[in-house]
């Protein structure tokens, strides 16, 4: 090869490496969500839970447990907040809380389920 093609093909290199160079580097712009992808749906469900939308976060879980009902994090998941959507606030009646159960029983403080967090709680 002459010293003139060898020129030619050096600088074609280096354009391709400088092109895949550039379509490597990371976007601005965040990736889109795929709601058919059980695993985003898991995610979104937990960081909806942990902003308190509770039913938004039971809405996801069944809709990847829909998708893969294989997955055991999913069906844990869905279980807990299924658990914490049923879970009702105490109703005051003369100024004594009185706790609903999910069939609307009344139940004692004492025998009320305590739901564990699904992550440690942050302390400022």
């Amino acid at each position: 090869m002459n010293n003139r093609t060898s020129l030619s093909c050096l600088f074609l290199l280096m354009a391709l490496l400088a092109s895949t160079l550039l379509r490597a580097q990371p976007s601005t712009v965040a990736p889109q969500f795929d709601p058919y992808l059980p695993g985003e749906l898991n995610e979104r469900a937990l960081y909806s839970l942990k902003d308190g939308d509770v039913s938004t976060a039971v809405i996801l879980l069944e809709r990847a447990y829909l998708l893969n009902p294989n997955s055991p994090d999913i069906k844990a998941n869905l279980e807990v907040v299924r658990k914490i959507d049923q879970a009702k606030s105490p109703i005051q009646i003369n100024g004594e809380p009185i706790y609903l159960d999910a069939l609307g029983n009344t139940v004692t403080a004492e025998e009320r389920i305590d739901i564990p967090a699904l992550w440690p709680e942050v302390k400022p």
